[in-house]
């Protein structure tokens, strides 16, 4: 008899603690709340961010950054200082990395404004673009020279490193993802 009162009296303590719910969590380990609208994270410091919230966190789209791309000035590229035949405009601090470093909360006119930035322009090669991507310089750095395809040297890699750093602290985006050590090398403490 004793067994079955702990038991009552455990699941009675526990229960509210343990109500669950279907769906899945995306990567933040959050989710949308289908019954009140909102979202909510798991297993995190965030609280729950209901719709009309203004840091609202959904997930990342370039589209929402509104970017008019132009033709480049020039047919030499900002980061190997080659010469090329096919130019693309680059965004130095990607719009995926601004996202993840604080963009997220800003609004759509915030988000535009930094898409068009040209002080965050420059003109690359398309295959230098391509190989960047969205990463931050660390990894950018690895992918010149990593031996899965093209490989290129970046010059000046402090210059990019300077530009990416101004535009950071320009738009109080965070630097909590990129490594230190890197930035520290070309004399900048982040």
């Amino acid at each position: 008899m004793p067994i079955k009162y702990l038991l009552l009296v455990s699941c009675f303590f526990t229960s509210p603690f343990a109500m669950s719910h279907g769906g899945g969590l995306n990567i933040e380990g959050c989710h949308n709340e289908t019954k009140t609208g909102g979202y909510h994270c798991h297993g995190s410091a965030k609280s729950s961010i209901s719709p009309g919230n203004t840091i609202y966190k959904a997930k990342y789209n370039r589209a929402d950054f509104n970017y008019v791309s132009y033709p480049s000035s020039t047919s030499i590229g900002f980061y190997t200082k080659e010469v090329c035949s096919q130019m693309n405009i680059d965004h130095v601090v990607s719009l995926k990395d601004a996202y993840e470093s604080g963009a997220y909360k800003w609004s759509t006119a915030e988000k535009t404004a930094f898409g068009n930035d040209r002080e965050n322009h420059v003109s690359s090669c398309s295959r230098i673009n391509s190989s960047k991507g969205s990463a931050r310089p660390e990894k950018f750095l690895s992918r010149s020279r990593d031996g899965k395809g093209y490989d290129y040297r970046i010059e000046g890699f402090c210059n990019y490193l300077e530009k990416y750093y101004y535009i950071k602290i320009k738009y109080a985006l965070s630097f909590s993802s990129n490594r230190t050590s890197i930035f520290e090398a070309c004399g900048i403490n982040i």
